[in-house]
């Protein structure tokens, strides 16, 4: 296999999610003339077509896809690189400029692209999980840390650079002993993200259902009387509860021009975590010309501005008095601009600009 650059993600099976940077990437690299392939366990048929389409070559590893939570079906794959080099034994070497993106492919790069432990995933949202899967994590945690330590090591010693998606993903990861040698953020289209009207209706709060959602603080504000519109396909992780209240309407899976329509018109961003070593959502909003409310920390911390393009909470506790105060008082509507302005640092120009610098620093 031969390209100028070969983009290595984990299962390629939507344009959302971890892969999502990736995505971006080998697609922008090739739109600027470069010769690009991406390498992946899976690769969905139509993700398939459009790269395709866009001049990118696709290494589909073919893998089986067993589970239909994609979560669970990324977790086999790591358990199989982790222990038996599965997904890697047969690859041959790539004579390219290798990006790796992946958790699951252990193979030589150039750079490995880090966006979060998973181990520190699971731990910091392990109590909003079903009991079977704490009941799961608490039996396997040693072993599962042991596999992960000897993962990292095999994978940054494939790689020549280890650049991270955060100052908080690189945070952790020199906190056990690797070097980061920079950190790039995931990018995003903001030709497509923009706003939709100069008059939102702003009659409602946004806020993103996943696995990584607190959805305690968010059953408190709907009691509140705060009306709050969901988006996301994993309504069942939600509780009964949540789902059943007469203040929430959940939209399921909505398109990107829906969702884009959304943040326009929304009152702010809701996004409550446990956690986040990036986050799309803030910038997606902020895109949107619309405000954020999130924690003050980790990776919203660092793109969300507080007090300029959003507000940044230590707590629960402050975060439910900031929607109370912003739901009765509002807020100076001139925060919109700024937002819009703020995400554009995030831009795919930009961001891709950052890796052609780096690209080229190592190969000339």
């Amino acid at each position: 296999m031969k390209d100028d650059i070969v983009v290595v993600c984990d299962l390629l099976l939507n344009r959302y999610g971890s892969s999502r940077p990736a995505y971006i990437l080998a697609k922008g690299l090739s739109e600027l003339g470069y010769s690009v392939g991406i390498l992946s366990n899976k690769i969905d048929g139509d993700i398939q077509k459009r790269l395709e389409f866009d001049g990118v070559k696709t290494l589909n590893l073919n893998k089986k896809i067993l589970f239909r939570n994609e979560s669970i079906n990324w977790f086999k794959l790591w358990l199989d690189e982790t222990f038996l080099n599965e997904n890697s034994r047969n690859l041959h070497h790539i004579n390219s400029f290798v990006i790796n993106f992946s958790n699951t492919i252990g193979i030589p790069s150039h750079v490995w692209y880090v966006q979060g432990l998973p181990t520190v995933t699971i731990e910091n949202m392990k109590f909003n999980l079903p009991w079977y899967y704490q009941l799961s994590y608490t039996l396997t945690a040693k072993i599962l840390a042991m596999g992960e330590k000897r993962i990292n090591k095999r994978f940054a010693g494939f790689s020549k650079k280890i650049v991270a998606n955060s100052r908080y993903s690189a945070s952790i990861y020199r906190n056990i002993g690797f070097k980061i040698d920079s950190v790039i953020y995931p990018p995003l289209n903001c030709d497509e993200f923009k706003p939709t009207t100069s008059k939102p209706s702003g009659d409602y709060l946004l806020t993103y259902f996943g696995k990584e959602t607190d959805y305690i603080v968010i059953k408190k504000i709907l009691d509140k009387g705060v009306k709050i519109k969901s988006f996301g396909s994993k309504l069942s992780i939600a509780p009964k509860m949540i789902r059943e209240h007469p203040n929430i309407e959940h939209l399921g899976y909505v398109t990107n021009k829906e969702l884009i329509d959304l943040y326009s018109n929304a009152f702010f961003t809701f996004f409550p975590f446990t956690d986040e070593p990036f986050g799309y959502v803030p910038i997606e909003s902020m895109a949107c010309g619309t405000p954020v409310l999130t924690y003050n920390k980790q990776g919203p911390k660092e793109s969300v501005i507080d007090g300029r393009t959003g507000w940044l909470a230590k707590d629960n506790k402050e975060l439910l008095q900031f929607v109370v105060k912003l739901w009765k008082e509002g807020y100076d509507s001139s925060m919109r601009k700024e937002c819009r302005n703020r995400a554009l640092s995030f831009n795919v120009k930009n961001i891709l600009s950052i890796w052609i610098n780096l690209i080229e620093s190592m190969t000339s």
